[in-house]
Parts: structure tokens; sequence; C-alpha cells
């Protein structure tokens, strides 16, 4: 069975735009993908604000072009409502606060998580690629 919808973390995205050879080889394909149209991408709303954050430390990330960018027909902001905090709350006690949020929308949206994190990727109720 193939899985068309990704969820990505921060740094899945920052790394992206910012071209940084850290991403894997699947990640920048599935990321590809989605920006052609392909298949279809969410984004953790909490994810957003991390970018912001990030921009202020990292130079080369432009965050109002990467607002820009994100504005495509198969990109999805995923909001953080009641229905992820349930979520967030069944999780493993080992993630912090961020990554409840990242992981509980993936699974609540139904996507495989784009993700670098060994602890996220070492758990047995997500389904993740990198």
């Amino acid at each position: 069975m193939q899985l068309n919808k990704y969820c990505f973390d921060t740094h899945t995205l920052v790394w992206y735009f910012i071209k940084r050879p850290t991403l894997s080889t699947r990640a920048r394909q599935i990321l590809n993908e989605v920006f052609e149209g392909k298949k279809e991408g969410i984004i953790p709303s909490l994810v957003l604000v991390e970018a912001l954050h990030v921009s202020f430390k990292v130079k080369e990330f432009n965050f109002g072009r990467f607002l820009s960018d994100i504005r495509i027909q198969n990109l999805t902001v995923v909001p953080l409502e009641k229905e992820v905090l349930q979520e967030c709350y069944k999780l493993s006690k080992v993630l912090n606060i961020h990554d409840r949020i990242i992981v509980a929308t993936a699974i609540v949206t139904g996507s495989v998580l784009i993700t670098k994190d060994k602890i996220i990727r070492s758990l047995k109720n997500i389904r993740t690629i990198w």
C-alpha cells in the first residue's frame, strides 16, 4: 500500500528550504513531490511557530518566503485543536510538548511523519520516514 499523505516536522521543512544536506534523500524526494502537486502534505501549526523562531537564528532561512511558498493547494496547515490535544495526551511521556503536538497531528491526519528525530522514529504508534 502506497501512502500519499505526509506530515513534516520543523527541521525537515527548514532544511528543505535552505537546501541543507542534512535532509535525507527520501525526505527531499517526498517534499519535491508535494511541491510538484503529486502528494499531499501536512504542516502542524506549531511547525510554523518553530520555523519563525528558526528564522531569527538562521540567516539563510527567509520566513516570509517560506510562508509564501507553502501556500499551495495540496499542503495543509493543521491547527492545534481539541482532537490533536486529545491525541497528545495519549502519547509517550518521553516526548516534549512540541514533539507531542507534531506526532499527534500526524496521527490525527492519518499521515506519515517525516522526521529525523530518533525518539519519535522509535515510537510504535506512529508511521515515520527519514
